[in-house]
C-alpha cells in the first residue's frame, strides 16, 4: 500500500496551473490577483509541511526555501494593496524588500543540500570551477542583455540599481541550482522538480525584463502564469515522499556521474557569452567570428562528449557488476543493505517493509535435475518477484535460494498483502527444457514480513552520538529479526509469518 503523501505532491503543480489561467489570460483581473495569490498560498503551505515533517539536518533546507517563499507571498501581497489603493510602484518600496531577500534564503537552502551530499574536496573544487564558469556567463549575458539597456536609457538612481539586482540574483539561484545535478547522489523526481523550478525561474524573468526593450507592446504580465506553475514545482519537491534524497549523502542507489553533461554545460556557457556579446554590440558586423566561434565550440564540446559518454559507460558497468547478482541480476546482500540504511537514514516515507523469503524444495531440484535447472529457478523466481513489486522497491539474493525484498513506503497492510501474493507466484510451476525433453518443477515459499514505520526508527536513533552507525545497527537487526520470521514459517512447514522487532 503506497504511502498516501506519493499523491499530494502531484497535486500541487496540477493546482497551480489550474489557477495559472486567469493570470494567462487576462492578469490585471481581479480574479487573477486572487488565484494568483491562492496559488502562492497553497505553495507555501506545501513547502512549510514538507519541511516540518523532515528531522534533523534534512529539515534545515527546507525551511529555509519554506521561509522564501513565504517572502514571495508578502512581496505579492503587498504589491496587490498597492494596485487595489492606486498606490504607485515605481520605486522601491516593501515588496521589493521581501522578494530580494527570498534569495539569500534560496541560496542558502541549496548550499545547505550541497555541504550534506559529503563531497570529497577535489569534488567539491571541481565542481566550483564548473558553476564559477556557468555563473560568470550568464552573469554576462544577463549584463549585457538586462542590465546594460538600463544604464544607457536612464539615469542611474536606486530604482534602477534595484533592477539590476533581480537578474544578477537570478543567475546566483541558477548557478547554484546547477550543485544539485553535478552534485553527487541521488537524482530522483525531487531534485528534477526543484531543479526545474530554480531553471526555468531565470528564462522567465528574463524573458519579462526584456520585453518592454524589444516588445514593448507585449504584457510581461501574462507571464506570472508561468511563474504560478514553476513555483508549484517547489511545492511538489518539498511533498514528494524522497525530498530527503536533497541532503543525503551518496550510496550505491545514487545515480550514474553526469560528466558528459558538464562538458555540455561549459560548452554553452562559452558559446553563451559570445552570442549575447555580440547581440550587445550590433551582431551584424561579427557574424563570421560569432559562426566560427560558435562551430569550433560545437565541434570541441561534442568530441570531448562522446570520450566522457563511453567512460561513464564503462563505469557504469563495472559499478553494476559489484552490487547485483551475476545470475538473476537482483540486487546483491551490500546494495540491499546501502539502501536500507540509506531509507532508514532519511525517513523520507512513513513505513518500509522487509520480505524474506527462502525456497521450499530448492535441493530436491538440485539433486534431481542438476544445478544449471536450479539457475533456471532462480532466475524465474527473480522474474516474478521483480514483476509484484514497484521501481522503487529493491529485490535482492542474499543467499543460494534466499531473497530479500526491501519496499519503502509500505505499510503493514501491504506488506502481508505482498507477501501473500509472493509464496503464490514461486509456487507456481517452473518449466525446464533438457536433453529429455520438457519437464515442469516446482518450489515453495517460506516468507517472513516485517513493517516499521519512519517514527518506530527514529525513536531507536534519537540522542544517538553516532547517528550512522546506530542506523547501521538497526539495519542490521531489521534483517535478523525478518530472517528469523521467515525460520519460524519454515519450520511450520512454509506460507507466510510476521516478525518481532526482538533486538532492535
Amino acid at each position: 500500500m503506497e504511502d498516501s503523501r506519493g499523491v499530494a505532491w502531484r497535486v500541487v503543480p496540477i493546482a497551480c496551473a489550474l489557477l495559472a489561467v486567469p493570470t494567462v489570460l487576462a492578469p490585471d483581473s481581479p480574479t487573477a490577483s486572487v488565484t494568483y495569490l491562492a496559488a502562492l498560498v497553497l505553495v507555501v503551505g506545501a513547502v512549510w509541511r514538507g519541511a516540518l515533517q523532515l528531522h534533523g539536518g534534512a529539515r534545515q533546507p527546507w525551511v529555509l526555501l519554506a521561509l522564501a517563499a513565504t517572502a514571495w507571498l508578502a512581496g505579492d501581497t503587498v504589491q496587490r494593496v498597492y494596485d487595489a489603493v492606486g498606490l504607485s510602484t515605481d520605486w522601491v518600496g516593501l515588496p521589493d524588500l521581501f522578494w530580494l531577500a527570498s534569495y539569500p534564503l534560496m541560496i542558502a537552502a541549496v548550499v545547505g543540500m550541497v555541504r550534506s551530499r559529503g563531497m570529497s574536496r577535489t569534488q567539491r573544487v571541481e565542481m566550483r570551477l564548473d558553476v564559477l564558469v556557468v555563473a560568470v556567463a550568464a552573469a554576462v549575458s544577463s549584463w549585457q542583455l538586462l542590465v546594460r539597456p538600463a544604464y544607457s536609457t536612464d539615469t542611474v538612481s536606486l530604482t534602477t540599481l534595484v533592477g539590476a539586482l533581480y537578474p544578477l540574483a537570478d543567475v546566483a539561484v541558477f548557478a547554484l541550482a546547477l550543485t544539485l545535478l553535478l552534485a553527487p547522489g541521488r537524482r530522483g523526481v525531487p531534485t528534477a522538480l526543484l531543479m526545474a523550478c530554480f531553471v526555468l525561474t531565470f528564462p522567465i524573468d528574463c524573458a519579462q525584463a526584456l520585453l518592454p526593450l524589444f516588445a514593448p507592446g507585449l504584457d510581461g504580465a501574462h507571464l506570472d502564469g508561468a511563474l504560478t506553475v514553476v513555483n508549484g514545482l517547489l511545492g511538489a519537491a518539498a511533498l514528494h515522499p524522497r525530498r530527503a534524497e536533497l541532503t543525503t549523502a551518496p550510496t550505491a542507489r545514487g545515480s550514474a556521474p553526469l560528466d558528459r553533461w558538464r562538458v555540455l554545460l561549459l560548452g554553452v556557457s562559452l558559446a553563451a557569452v559570445s552570442l549575447t556579446s555580440a547581440l550587445a554590440s550590433g551582431w551584424q558586423a561579427v557574424v563570421p567570428s560569432l559562426v566560427a566561434t560558435l562551430v569550433v565550440t560545437a565541434a570541441v564540446v561534442l568530441r570531448f562528449y562522446r570520450v566522457v559518454r563511453e567512460r561513464e559507460r564503462a563505469e557504469a558497468a563495472l559499478q553494476y557488476q559489484a552490487h547485483h547478482d551475476q545470475l538473476t541480476g537482483a540486487a546483491n546482500r551490500t546494495l540491499l543493505m546501502r539502501r536500507l540504511t540509506d531509507d532508514l537514514a532519511t525517513g523520507a516515507t512513513a513505513s518500509l517493509a522487509l520480505v524474506f523469503i527462502d525456497l521450499d524444495g530448492f535441493k530436491p531440484v538440485n539433486d534431481v535435475h542438476g544445478h544449471q535447472a536450479g539457475d533456471v529457478v532462480l532466475q524465474a523466481v527473480t522474474s516474478r518477484l521483480q514483476a509484484l513489486v514497484r521501481q522503487a522497491d529493491t529485490v535482492a539474493r542474499v543467499g543460494g535460494d534466499e531473497f530479500v525484498l526491501l519496499c519503502p513506503g509500505t505499510d503493514e497492510d501491504g506488506a502481508q498483502t505482498l507477501a501473500r501474493r509472493i509464496a503464490e507466484a514461486v509456487g507456481r510451476p517452473v518449466p525446464l527444457v533438457g536433453d529429455h525433453g520438457a519437464t515442469r518443477v516446482q518450489v515453495q515459499a517460506s516468507v517472513g514480513v516485517l513493517a516499521v514505520t519512519a517514527e518506530r526508527v527514529a525513536g531507536l536513533r534519537a540522542g544517538a552520538a553516532d547517528a550512522e552507525r546506530v542506523t547501521a545497527r538497526v539495519a542490521d537487526d531489521l534483517l535478523r529479526s525478518v530472517d528469523a520470521a521467515m525460520y519460524a514459517a519454515k519450520r511450520d512447514g512454509g506460507g507466510v509469518r510476521t516478525a518481532e522487532l526482538a533486538g532492535v
